[in-house]
């Protein structure tokens, strides 16, 4: 091969690796140090607000055993990045740029709740799921792994389509799936804005903080009895900011419902709204029947 032939092709293969490098997307990971006393739901909560995703924080660090994580273990703390739509973008070249896989548009679209994929309005922002690997095993069911990683049975068909499943019903034990987790946003600590009169001591302000961990995490496995044993246990005991007042009867009517307690759960919605007149729940992760119990708490419908 000639040398001008040779240098040509040196600097077309450059610049193309400059472009690559230019059109990639760019995103900081976050790291965490585990300290002494430190569990991965404390994580969780430090991060999400939430000591019930802790099960992302297992999954995507490869935790088989939350017992044999040690003090000095770094973790990554997963997040969903955010792409804002440009003129000429469409999902599938979302998908492609960011997930590898151009058909996982339509998982882009359920998870962002557009209507019409084939009209983006340039300036709106696609959040960028994380994606968790989970190897099947005994027993499991596309219907239990919904349940476990999104709250609710309800993904199930979500699941199949970003796996390119076509029978969801004989699902091999050893299969690996990549769950779309769209919500782990890492957020800040909110001041609580409108504070007791008499704020409760800081012991009984860790036991309501421990209660409410207890509370969610015994929704999240299916023992709804527990969760409401324990998160009425967190309400009694002074939770002191509006978020976890919030989330405590959140959940704990989440868990009438699970335990057919319409009347109670719509009672628990509705001290849910009077601390947090603004809550939204996401169809997404919140079962039909929750948000049908929710929404006609909302419109006064008793």
């Amino acid at each position: 091969m000639k040398p001008r032939m040779l240098g040509v092709m040196t600097k077309s293969l450059g610049f193309i690796t400059l472009l690559l490098v230019l059109t990639t997307p760019c995103h900081a990971t976050v790291y965490h140090t585990l300290r002494k006393g430190e569990s991965l739901a404390i994580v969780a909560k430090q991060y999400y607000g939430d000591p019930g995703k802790a099960i992302f924080l297992l999954e995507y660090n490869g935790v088989r055993d939350p017992r044999t994580v040690k003090p000095g273990r770094r973790i990554v703390i997963p997040e969903v990045k955010f792409h804002q739509v440009q003129k000429g973008d469409t999902l599938a070249l979302i998908a492609k740029r960011y997930l590898n896989d151009a058909k996982k548009s339509r998982a882009l679209a359920q998870l962002n709740r557009i209507q019409d994929p084939k009209s983006l309005t340039p300036g709106t922002r696609i959040a960028i799921p994380v994606e968790i690997l989970h190897t099947v095993r005994k027993g499991e069911s596309l219907s239990s792994i919904s349940k476990r990683y999104y709250g609710h049975f309800d993904a199930s068909m979500l699941i199949a389509g970003y796996n390119g499943i076509k029978d969801p019903v004989n699902l091999e034990v050893g299969t690996r799936l990549i769950l779309p987790i769209s919500d782990l946003q890492i957020v800040k600590k909110k001041s609580p804005s409108r504070p007791p009169a008499q704020p409760p001591t800081p012991s009984r302000r860790r036991e309501g903080d421990a209660f409410l961990e207890k509370g969610t995490s015994d929704y999240f496995i299916g023992d709804y009895v527990g969760a409401v044993t324990n998160l009425k246990k967190a309400v009694a005991s002074g939770l002191t900011t509006n978020d976890d007042i919030s989330k405590a009867h959140r959940f704990l009517a989440y868990s009438y419902v699970a335990l057919n307690d319409r009347e109670k759960a719509k009672d628990s919605f509705r001290q849910a709204l009077s601390v947090d007149p603004d809550l939204q729940l996401d169809p997404v992760y919140v079962s039909p029947k929750i948000m049908e119990v929710f929404e006609e708490v909302k419109s006064g419908d008793e």
